[in-house]
């Protein structure tokens, strides 16, 4: 029998839109949902410019469209115990941390659909729902549970996953989770369970047939280990109302909480408008009005979550699984973990302020590594952001000079006034002797500025930030090389020199605009490429060039593509996009307050 639920528009319950701009479903990413207990840390922007990097990357292509979920996880014992801490209620506590969660996607300029909380009201309803949906189907029990319970992580963990320690700090015996090396304690409570085994075959199988489900590869074994190895236990999925007070209400039971886990993984549904899925059987259909399924974006130390649990909710529901999880390491600062002890945490706002956004922003990309833990040194990003400088913002002001032309020598383009271009090169070029060198400099350029968005989509669909970066800047090498070797400021002497013959200086004037052109479709469809990295500063350059908005996508990242920039780019009023900035003094004092 076929019964059908409410079809959402592209409005969610608490009417915020769910827009894109094709006609074909967008590419749906997320984060993490954070857990504001405390101020956002690197590792969350990490997070963050994962997802607003991929969703800005397909954006480029003008047939497709993105949609970015981010948020806050603010529910369970945590949040309860940093409220009563702080003498507030946990709804004062999240309202405000929750704030700063958001002001830092705000300040790096990360461009998200829905700022998801798991305290709005079409969330909390999409989870009972979905905890009634699971109810009917006999897969929620009632049951007596004892187990080493940590707090900091909410979870439960088996005995063969702790050990005892001594605390440094008190000099007392604690038993500790051997993963996390948070603290654990014994405790024993009436709960409601999730028959998690009954699906673990199916899941295998899924992940068998579907081998790129978890990227990367390493981590997609991990989790098909975890299957094979043993059966997977019955999952506790309440917390006694006595002991957990801030959390959603179990539907007809008052005595008992919603685990905050099986809260959390809702909020993906919640933000792409389920529970109004079409129902079909036991299936749910998802509407064509909806972005699901999503790629998720998680750090390392949640992937038993959402690569277990998750994909095992959405089977029992009937609801189709996500694409991908992506699940990336961690930044270390000065090559260790970061904390408060060793004074080395990186604040994201305080880099923020020296650096810029676009530094930051581009340091974090171009060092990310999803398979191993990056290194976060301040001399690496004050040497990234000098070359961003010095070898990418540089080369709009080369060829921007007052003694250039940039829409004249696009409008030569146009009158098709470069052909025969390698025999004046050979001919009349500064240097003969170097004639070849640029020739076949320029070829590389050529054959680098076409093929450059090809390269980086490859590599950026599989979340490889780095290579593509290479790519990237192995084209902005090509530019710079022909540029220097070239020396198109040497032909404006020539240009002048009333000795020198009309058709010469004719000729002059072509090699002049030809290599400052080739210098501007550099700073062009560079600028166009990477956009979703640093959009503020690459704006910028396409704004100096005077590029339309219209041609700022991938349809117009070839050789010539566009035809109508350069109008006003070259002067004396025109500033470096980019300003110097002397590397950052650490205050030491500070740090061991």
């Amino acid at each position: 029998m076929r019964t059908r639920g409410l079809v959402c528009p592209r409005r969610t319950q608490l009417g915020r839109s769910i827009r894109w701009n094709s006609s074909s479903k967008p590419f749906y990413v997320t984060t993490p949902i954070f857990y504001p207990n405390a101020s956002p840390h690197l590792g969350h922007l990490y997070s963050m410019l994962l997802a607003d990097t991929r969703v800005r990357w397909e954006k480029l292509d003008p047939k497709k469209s993105g949609y970015l979920l981010t948020g806050t996880d603010e529910h369970g014992l945590k949040i309860q115990a940093a409220a009563e801490k702080a003498g507030i209620e946990p709804k004062e506590l999240v309202d405000k941390v929750s704030d700063n969660f958001k002001v830092l996607a705000k300040k790096y300029n990360v461009d998200y659909d829905r700022f998801m909380r798991t305290t709005d009201d079409d969330h909390i309803k999409a989870v009972q729902y979905f905890w009634d949906l699971m109810m009917s189907k006999g897969l929620i029990l009632e049951g007596s549970h004892s187990g080493w319970y940590c707090v900091s992580d909410e979870t439960f963990y088996p005995e063969n996953q702790i050990e005892e320690i001594i605390d440094e700090k008190t000099g007392q015996k604690k038993m500790i989770s051997i993963e996390s090396r948070n603290e654990v304690v014994f405790q024993e409570e009436e709960n409601y369970f999730f028959k998690l085994s009954q699906f673990q075959d199916e899941l295998l199988s899924f992940l068998e047939k579907n081998p790129t489900f978890i990227l990367p590869q390493h981590r997609y074994n991990q989790v098909v280990n975890i299957l094979k190895e043993a059966p997977l236990p019955d999952l506790s999925i309440s917390r006694p109302s006595s002991r957990l007070k801030w959390s959603i209400e179990v539907p007809n039971d008052p005595s008992q909480k919603i685990y905050v886990w099986f809260d959390a993984l809702l909020n993906y549904l919640t933000a792409a408008s389920f529970p109004h899925f079409e129902r079909q059987g036991d299936k749910f259909i998802t509407p064509v009005e909806s972005p699901w399924p999503a790629t998720h974006i998680i750090g390392k130390d949640i992937i038993k979550f959402h690569c277990i649990y998750w994909p095992i909710f959405l089977l029992a529901a009937g609801i189709e699984l996500p694409k991908k999880v992506v699940v990336h390491a961690h930044w270390l600062s000065d090559g260790f973990k970061m904390s408060k002890s060793l004074g080395n945490v990186v604040d994201p706002f305080e880099i923020l302020d020296h650096y810029g956004e676009d530094a930051v922003r581009f340091f974090l990309m171009e060092n990310s590594n999803i398979q191993d833990d990056c290194k976060y040194r301040e001399e690496l990003l004050h040497q990234s952001r000098e070359s961003l400088i010095g070898k990418y913002a540089n080369l709009i002001s080369r060829c921007g000079n007052k003694a250039f032309n940039i829409r004249e020598s696009v409008e030569f383009s146009n009158d098709g006034k470069f052909a025969g271009i390698d025999s004046l090169i050979k001919d009349y070029g500064i240097d003969k002797e170097q004639s070849e060198s640029i020739i076949a400099a320029r070829n590389n350029l050529l054959a680098s500025l076409d093929s450059l968005y090809a390269n980086m989509d490859s590599k950026l669909d599989e979340f490889d930030h780095i290579r593509a970066i290479q790519d990237w800047w192995t084209t902005l090498y090509y530019g710079n090389q022909v540029f220097q070797i070239a020396e198109p400021w040497s032909y404006s002497k020539l240009l002048k020199d009333d000795s020198i013959s009309v058709d010469e200086k004719e000729k002059y004037k072509h090699l002049q605009n030809y290599f400052v052109y080739l210098a501007a479709e550099t700073s062009r469809i560079s600028s166009i490429l990477i956009s979703p990295i640093i959009p503020t500063l690459s704006q910028k350059i396409l704004d100096r060039l005077n590029v339309s908005p219209e041609h700022r996508n991938a349809g117009f990242a070839k050789v010539g593509a566009d035809q109508e920039y350069g109008e006003g780019a070259n002067g004396k009023h025109h500033k470096m996009p980019i300003e110097k900035v002397k590397m950052r003094e650490r205050n030491v004092e500070a740090e061991e307050k």
